[in-house]
């Protein structure tokens, strides 16, 4: 670790070097007596960190500072001053220092201390600019439109697509007005009064499709309003999505199928990922679908449960319904690797997936292999590998048969209330696929299982049971089959709650250490009928 102490009195920096060199960690230290001799080193960029005096032959007070920031910003600053002035110190941090320590009062273990924590915060502050970058990147690249407006309605900043579905040819073109000035009077006021709504109420608008005229084109879009909320909790304007359905509404006209399309959700530093979040949210069911389409949600055949517990502002496990017809659902769960807002991204990426291969949702393997296939050409022009693990499971209450694939992920428990047993859905041979994203050629095999009524299905990603005891052992796969064992005859919402209150009593932290996500596919009934065609629905603009 490279550190360059600046100080002209040789003395301190004897001492400097006395004290690093005692430390457990190996550092290589430089010194400068004077700012300008700094500027010069530092201007090589080979230097991991600075600790520096303000008082110098050259330069005095906060000027000694700004202008090592100014020159190296990526590189962290630890004032070390011989005055104990707390305004200054202040200032001095506010201004980008790490640290602001004071002579006298410094020790091996506390400078050796803040070293590490100026490196620890720098490197933070950069993987941040970096996902913001990315962030602003993804969103200009998405398909559907992305807007924000404030509480009159006004734009204030959007994506590129949302400029091309206005006739705009930059953000500029955009910016301070309104829908007023983008589309016919009728449907300004009518999306003016959506706007309104969700600002008033609090209640988001999801997946509304809604039929556009103008110019003389009929056009369909789908559209999604959640309200954007400041860091206190008030409401201060609105974050959409759009997309336009026309063409694939006219093919599920001539088809009578509807798809459920995708909402996008991105992040933008502090207040850009708490955007990311109300996206992210927006993303998971906001309710579930009944089986008969008509039932009361009380009576249909399969009911639905599911905790999403993400450990930052975004997370990357992710669970859909599809509802394919009145008997047939698809559930679809995963798992991407990481944190943040990488993994985020990348599950919005199969969310889109999964609209689009609604037509084989039918054939778990065949599901799981196209989206391998769609994912890695995706994948392969990054920088950074990742990987997702998945299962998915179709089951079909008229008949009782579930079929489902397994794309590396936690094999989903079966729970037989009236056999009394739990036990995981097999894989062949005992292994499960390979992860998504990793290998181009991987195929998927279909495996086969029935369901009896008042069963249960659990799915989950591995945050669940990976997390560390007081004696250092884990909560692991046979704890877990032991624990729903005693809860076989609760009902669904409650074996989720008593199944993470008992992981997080059985953590050291009290908490869990990565995302996680359950899903419980509850069978009340078998049905007869003919299969239904569920209406779907899909993001927007407006």
């Amino acid at each position: 670790m490279r550190v360059l102490i600046v100080e002209d009195n040789a003395g301190d920096v004897r001492l400097l070097t006395e004290i690093l060199r005692e430390a457990q960690t190996k550092f290589e230290i430089e010194s400068a007596a004077r700012l300008d001799h700094a500027l010069e080193r530092l201007a090589g960029h080979e230097i991991d960190v600075v600790i520096t005096d303000l008082s110098l032959p050259d330069s005095q007070g906060l000027d000694t500072f700004l202008r090592i920031h100014q020159t190296a910003p990526e590189v962290p600053v630890i004032v070390l001053s011989g005055l104990d002035d707390e305004t200054l110190a202040v200032e001095t941090v506010e201004c980008g220092a790490q640290d602001y320590l004071v002579k006298g009062h410094v020790d091996a273990h506390l400078l050796v201390r803040a070293i590490r924590y100026a490196l620890k915060r720098a490197e933070g502050e950069k993987q941040l600019a970096e996902e913001r970058n990315l962030l602003r990147n993804v969103i200009n690249n998405l398909l559907d439109s992305i807007y924000v407006k404030d509480l009159f309605g006004r734009y204030q900043l959007d994506n590129i697509a949302h400029q091309r579905s206005l006739g705009a040819h930059s953000m500029e073109e955009v910016v301070g007005k309104t829908v007023f000035d983008f589309f016919p009077h009728e449907t300004a006021v009518r999306f003016q009064a959506d706007d309104q709504l969700v600002m008033r109420t609090g209640k988001s608008i999801v997946n509304r499709q809604e039929p556009v005229s103008g110019n003389g084109v009929r056009r369909w879009l789908s559209t999604t309003k959640v309200p954007l909320r400041s860091r206190d909790g008030e409401i201060v304007g609105i974050v959409g999505i759009g997309r336009d359905i026309t063409e694939r509404k006219l093919q599920e006209e001539q088809l009578a199928i509807y798809n459920e399309e995708l909402r996008s959700k991105n992040l933008q530093m502090e207040d850009d990922l708490d955007m990311a979040s109300e996206i992210q949210q927006a993303f998971l069911p906001q309710q579930f679908p009944a089986f008969p389409r008509n039932a009361k949600p009380e009576e249909s055949a399969l009911r639905f449960y599911s905790k999403y517990l993400p450990t930052g502002v975004v997370g990357g496990d992710f669970f859909h319904v599809l509802p394919i017809s009145d008997t047939q659902a698809g559930v679809f769960i995963c798992d991407v690797m990481g944190h943040g807002v990488r993994a985020a991204l990348v599950t919005a990426i199969q969310r889109a997936l999964i609209e689009e291969l609604h037509g084989v949702a039918d054939d778990p393997g065949e599901f799981l292999t196209r989206i391998n296939h769609a994912l890695l050409s995706i994948l392969r022009r990054t920088r950074t590998p990742m990987f997702a693990s998945a299962f998915y499971l179709f089951i079909d209450v008229k008949t009782g048969e579930m079929r489902y694939a397994n794309a590396g992920h936690p094999k989903p428990l079966h729970v037989r209330r009236a056999a009394g047993v739990v036990e995981p859905l097999a894989s062949k041979e005992g292994r499960p696929g390979s992860a998504l994203g990793v290998f181009e050629d991987a195929r998927y095999e279909t495996l086969t299982s029935r369901a009896e009524p008042n069963d249960i299905v659990l799915m989950f990603t591995d945050g669940l049971y990976e997390v560390e005891g007081d004696g250092s052992e884990y909560f692991d796969q046979p704890r877990l089959v032991a624990a729903v064992q005693q809860r076989l005859a609760i009902p669904g919402a409650k074996l989720l709650d008593e199944l993470l209150g008992e992981v997080q009593q059985f953590s050291h932290s009290r908490g869990f250490v990565d995302d996680v996500c359950l899903v419980a596919v509850e069978i009340g009934r078998f049905i007869s009928g003919e299969k239904a065609k569920v209406t779907e629905s899909s993001p927007g603009f407006g």
